[in-house]
């Protein structure tokens, strides 16, 4: 079964998309503007962690050019800015087959590149990728790959080209079983690195049992998309999503996500039939990337990729909605995923970077569903989400305590009840603290405090005994404050 979102965006009486045409002008690379090999390749300090390889770790993003009909050279600027100060090291668009999908990502490219070559001070340039979705693409005539093959070695070849081991990085969703002509893939590719004049390296999210994508001499790279959710109703693990790809010479790109919902029907306009969710309430994120942060650097993976940077009609977008939304207005309306966006630039700078798991200030990262899993839908046509069962009624919450403070307390009042006894939830200073509690409807309140005093008092959203649609997406906070340090 595919899992990603076929976002293709039905512009209402045509016309193109909207960003500036001026970007269209050289905007295929030419051998002189090709980067060397090993010129992405960053030389770690000592201390900065490094994959099995040798290489600087890289943190990423999958992103859905579907969603950008409408994008602007502006809106390109500040996605980019974004992803930069999300602490990303490149974004992986996903590629459908519409030529304006082509267009974006030339446009994407060229703005990208030119951002290279002239960075901002403090940050690290945002690189790109593509990943081809085979679940649209034509792949069944040699043709088809002739085509493809020109039209991405020309993008493949921009200085904000992702590398890994000096080679431009591939992925591709689905599709192992295109078969190009008579080809296959080994054609495809052979095409391809021709065209690009050095070998590409090839991580396709191929849904195989891990023993053929580890044998297959094509793959450079293991990506298991599936990795991000656990696939039935229980908590994740390594052991049981990842541990083949991990243990295998091979090397590997983890995925992570902050959740999934999705709630398309099977008629109207977007007739994509696909309404379900993966166990999601029960730190999702951080269990994700706490997981993967205790992994030896021997067993490390080489880059870890977050589903997703805009994927709106599956809920796990890190990113506010901009662009175009495929018809999922009404689940992410409201839904404002900010901390998973933080999370990600602080696991990010801790594996990739060895940054400190706190520092000065103490941060509140909170999210939950806004109604119970039992709630029925007064007005909605789609019906209830497969696996609604597997949803935890549960106020998440993962809050870092810098040093030196003591009785550190969380009070978290929600509903007619407090959730936890008078003297709060004990939580450990000089670490990060994960946590969940049992929600009700009502008002979400809470107070932090420590033999200082207060530190903080907020409210967060209500979570409402009633609902119009079925919603399993989730809203999320993110709250700070400096630490006073005391007279030494």
């Amino acid at each position: 079964m595919s899992y990603s979102l076929l976002a293709h965006w039905q512009q209402h009486g045509g016309g193109k998309p909207m960003f500036d045409e001026s970007l269209e002008h050289d905007a295929f690379v030419h051998e002189a503007d090709r980067p060397k090999p090993d010129t992405q390749v960053a030389v770690s300090h000592p201390e900065t962690p490094t994959t099995p390889g040798g290489y600087k770790r890289l943190v990423v993003a999958h992103f859905m050019l579907g969603n950008t009909y409408p994008f602007t050279k502006l809106n390109w600027e500040e996605t980019f800015d974004l992803a930069e100060e999300s602490g990303l090291d490149g974004l992986i668009l996903n590629l459908g087959s519409e030529e304006w999908q082509f267009r974006q990502a030339r446009a994407a490219y060229l703005i990208a590149a030119q951002r290279v070559k002239a960075p901002i001070i403090g940050r690290n340039p945002i690189r790109l990728a593509l990943s081809l979705d085979l679940n649209v693409m034509h792949s069944s005539q040699w043709d088809d790959a002739v085509q493809l093959t020109t039209k991405i070695a020309g993008l493949m070849g921009s200085p904000a080209q992702l590398l890994h081991d000096g080679k431009p990085l591939l992925t591709a969703f689905d599709g192992h079983n295109a078969v190009w002509g008579s080809n296959g893939w080994k054609g495809f590719m052979d095409e391809l690195n021709s065209k690009m004049r050095y070998k590409v390296s090839f991580w396709p999210a191929w849904f195989q049992p891990p023993e053929r994508l580890i044998d297959n001499e094509l793959i450079d790279g293991l990506f298991s998309w599936n990795g991000a959710w656990p696939m039935a109703n229980r908590h994740i693990s390594l052991s049981t999503e990842d541990m083949a790809f991990i243990a295998s010479s091979k090397p590997f790109m983890a995925a992570v996500s902050p959740l999934f919902f999705t709630h398309y029907g099977k008629t109207g306009e977007w007739a994509f039939n696909k309404n379900w969710i993966y166990r999601s309430d029960d730190l999702l994120y951080p269990s994700r990337w706490s997981s993967i942060l205790a992994l030896t650097p021997a067993r490390a993976p080489e880059i870890v990729q977050v589903i997703s940077w805009n994927d709106y009609g599956e809920s796990h977008n890190i990113a506010p909605v901009m662009g175009a939304e495929p018809g999922s207005e009404a689940w992410t309306t409201g839904m404002d995923h900010v901390a998973f966006r933080e999370m990600t630039g602080y696991f990010a700078r801790r594996w990739r970077d060895g940054a400190p798991e706190v520092e000065d200030e103490i941060v509140v990262w909170m999210w939950y569903r806004l109604n119970p899993k039992t709630v029925q839908a007064s007005n909605d046509t789609v019906g209830r989400p497969d696996n609604a069962n597997w949803a935890l009624d549960l106020i998440n919450a993962l809050i870092l305590v810098p040093e030196g403070l003591e009785n550190v307390e969380l009070f978290i009042t929600n509903g007619p009840s407090r959730h936890n006894n008078k003297n709060g939830k004990h939580l450990d200073s000089g670490r990060s603290n994960a946590l969940t509690i049992p929600f009700l409807p009502g008002s979400v309140h809470f107070e932090i405090k420590s033999s200082m005093g207060t530190h903080m008092r907020h409210s967060a959203h209500d979570i409402h005994s009633t609902a119009e649609h079925y919603n399993f997406n989730m809203w999320s906070g993110s709250w700070r404050v400096k630490v006073p340090r005391t007279k030494g």
